[in-house]
């Protein structure tokens, strides 16, 4: 059996399952869309959507997650990318760079494992594979796991903040936290300090600068 997330329903990835013979259970996980054992989670992607969560800084957030709490995920991202990438105006090192980067991220804590990347051209591939994956699992049926969160340090819930802004890894995280010190000093800063941060950059400084000085406008998502 599969667990599939509620938010789901919306995809035709679980009807499909259940073409293909796969018992599946609708439930509200606390990470990832599918889970198929008690440690084998996968989080689906379309090609756009991972887009727009690797440009707002989504993806670090799920990504973290992932990886804090299973030994073993999968990350689906679905579709084609030349398509995407020419709508939505990305360079595809860029692109493939967030693949690369996004298999090698880890909980700050260093608790658990790697989350494996896979690109799958539709829906019906995707169904596919998490049949192959349920299949080569087998055993004691898939339970909802109690996420137990980590308690983090100061220094480590700082770093989880400010690597989660756009364009802002682990590495750029600690460099400006290192400069500035806390997050009072960072959000006051003025650009030009900003992007002389090594490895910062003007352009994500005007992004994250910007960002520091945007009103909430709950009329607008």
């Amino acid at each position: 059996m599969i667990i599939v997330d509620n938010r789901e329903k919306r995809s035709i990835v679980p009807g499909k399952l259940e073409q293909f013979g796969v018992m599946i259970k609708f439930a509200d996980l606390p990470v990832g869309d599918y889970l198929i054992s008690d440690t084998l989670c996968v989080e689906r992607k379309e090609m756009n959507d991972y887009i727009a969560s690797l440009t707002s800084g989504h993806l670090h957030t799920q990504l973290y997650e992932l990886s804090t709490n299973f030994e073993v995920s999968y990350l689906i991202v679905e579709g084609i990318i030349s398509e995407a990438l020419m709508y939505r105006k990305i360079k595809r090192e860029v692109y493939l760079s967030s693949l690369a980067g996004a298999s090698l991220k880890k909980s700050l804590e260093g608790k658990r494992g790697i989350v494996q990347i896979i690109n799958l051209e539709t829906a019906f591939d995707t169904a596919l594979f998490l049949k192959s994956l349920d299949e080569r699992v087998g055993g004691n049926e898939p339970r909802i796991p109690k996420i137990s969160r980590v308690k983090k340090g100061i220094k480590d819930q700082l770093v989880f903040i400010v690597s989660s802004l756009p364009g802002i890894g682990e590495i750029r995280a600690k460099k400006l936290l290192e400069h500035f010190g806390d997050l009072k000093n960072l959000v006051n800063a003025d650009l030009e300090e900003i992007a002389s941060i090594p490895g910062v950059g003007f352009k994500t400084a005007r992004e994250l600068h910007g960002l520091f000085f945007k009103k909430y406008d709950k009329e607008v998502e």
